[in-house]
């Protein structure tokens, strides 16, 4: 199989099983031999800002000469972007290559628990009665094509971003990494997670684990105390980056300077390459878990990693004044809203908006609107099953004296802000990562 007939494969794999859990996941981790065991393991967890700190982390560490397998999600545009070896995303060969490796090794796990392979055992007759075959989920699938990948690549750091959770999650099948990360927590998949901070933390704090340090950011009170309890019961150090003694930030022409506290080196002069301030919160996350993985990191690594690294998709920048920003809960809403107040636009501010239907859109509407920051909105569905629906945003921006105007396509309302904004103007791009996708995907 080629690469494109694969990639179509394995994005229609089901995102979800009827039946199994993280145990079947573990034994099948088991089977290849708990993949990564040779490498220092970074495993980071949160609500917003995972990625980020994950892209930091990866920058840093390529500056310091080591070699950094990174696995996140969910992918813009291509579905290699949730794997790379430092700045390199997976080759599509190597792509083609892991995944027909996967599947066999499917293959021959499923053959070994159905007892075709000669010896019949009870707790062979057990596991088959009670999970059948595995086949991975779609999440599933990418976390091993990673792990086999970067047990290939013989990686020295292995960045593992989890998905939606932390106690369930696929990722969590690992042993206990060198340093546990815990971004800022919000309400996100709360008919999954729960629906308070307090049950979300809980699940979030399933990744940290005896042996591992605890790095976490945690601006609600609640929050913390769930991540801190947790760390005690397993005697383990925890250390929230909002405790540590870090110089404010302030703006220099889009670019974010501020002061990082190091043990090593004293402060250290740190210059972000965006305008986002939230990604302040993310760096100090990153250069705080670089730390205590305990490599060596000289302090010239850490100012060019931070100040090169780019992370698309959050208040990036891909025409001079036209920002896609992945927000897409209340508390990334906000993080959006507080970068957008420090801008310097002297022009309007246009914003295109959308969402899928199961996140809190209502709310997220609200604070954009309550923001008093956008001249002109635009509002369309998204291209996935997901989408909110056309009518639904009728209703949702019906009663606001602002400019909304409802499209059927995001590219087309893209394309007709872009024809009517003046030089001055700033255009936004916000409300799901779909969207940011789907903008991204023209290739302008």
């Amino acid at each position: 199989m080629n690469y494109k007939k694969i990639e179509e494969y394995v994005l229609n794999i089901p995102k979800f099983r009827k039946e199994g859990s993280i145990e079947q996941t573990r034994k099948f981790y088991e089977f290849l031999g708990k993949l990564g065991q040779s490498a220092s393991i970074i495993h980071v967890a949160g609500t917003n800002g995972k990625g980020s700190t994950c892209a930091y982390m990866n920058s840093v560490l390529t500056e310091a000469g080591y070699k950094v397998g990174m696995f996140t999600s969910p992918h813009l545009v291509s579905v290699r972007e949730r794997m790379r070896v430092n700045h390199a995303l997976i080759s599509e060969q190597e792509f083609v290559d892991i995944h027909e490796e996967l599947e066999e090794q499917i293959k021959l796990y499923n053959k070994s628990i159905s007892g075709n392979d000669g010896e019949i055992t009870a707790e062979k007759e057990n596991m088959r009665k009670k999970q059948g075959e595995y086949l991975p989920t779609f999440y599933e699938n990418f976390f091993f094509m990673a792990m086999l990948y970067f047990e290939k690549q013989n990686v020295d750091i292995i960045i593992l971003e989890t998905g939606m959770g932390g106690r369930l999650d696929a990722t969590n099948v690992i042993d206990a990494p060198k340093v546990a990360v815990i971004t800022e927590i919000g309400k996100d998949h709360m008919e999954i997670l729960g629906d308070t901070y307090e049950l979300i933390a809980e699940e979030k704090a399933g990744i940290i684990k005896k042996g591992s340090v605890v790095v976490y950011s945690a601006k609600r009170q609640e929050v913390a105390e769930v991540i801190e309890r947790k760390a005690g019961e397993l005697g383990v150090l925890c250390k929230c980056v909002e405790k540590l003694k870090n110089q404010d930030y302030s703006f220099v022409y889009k670019k974010i300077d501020f002061s990082f506290y190091s043990r090593y080196y004293g402060y250290i002069p740190i210059k972000l390459n965006t305008c986002a301030i939230y990604q302040v919160e993310n760096a100090k996350l990153a250069l705080t878990a670089i730390e205590e993985l305990g490599v060596e990191v000289s302090k010239e690594a850490i100012q060019r990693g931070m100040e090169i690294c780019k992370w698309e998709g959050r208040m990036e920048e891909i025409l001079p004044g036209i920002f896609l920003d992945g927000a897409h809960n209340e508390d990334g809403i906000d993080a959006f809203v507080s970068s957008v107040k420090g801008d310097g636009c002297k022009g309007h501010r246009w914003l295109l908006f959308s969402a899928v239907a199961d996140k809190e859109y209502k709310l997220m509407k609200d604070r954009l609107i309550e923001s008093d920051l956008f001249e002109y909105i635009y509002a369309t569905p998204l291209k996935t099953t997901r989408s909110i629906r056309r009518e639904e945003l009728e209703n949702i921006f019906a009663y606001t004296d602002l400019k909304v105007r409802i499209l059927d396509s995001a590219y087309e309302g893209f394309q007709e802000i872009l024809s009517l904004k003046k030089e001055e103007d700033y255009v936004y791009v916000t409300g799901s990562l779909y969207l940011v996708g789907e903008i991204k995907e023209r290739k302008l």
